[in-house]
């Protein structure tokens, strides 16, 4: 690795730890948390179409043939 490349690298890293420190600082923000907990809760469905079921037995099935 060249010297460019290694300095290259440390700026992104420095890039990347001051996206994530500016989005943490935002999230924490009255306004944001006040949107964001009015917000529905995200929730998965348990029960799935029998359609879905099927297609995904089959494929649970051809997964195990294929090793």
């Amino acid at each position: 690795m060249t010297q460019q490349d290694k300095r290259q690298e440390r700026r992104s890293d420095a890039y990347r730890a001051d996206t994530a420190r500016s989005v943490r600082q935002r999230l924490g923000q009255p306004e944001n948390t006040r949107f964001l907990n009015k917000l529905p809760h995200f929730s998965l469905d348990s029960e799935i179409p029998d359609e879905f079921q099927d297609l995904l037995g089959k494929l649970d099935e051809a997964e195990s043939r294929a090793g």
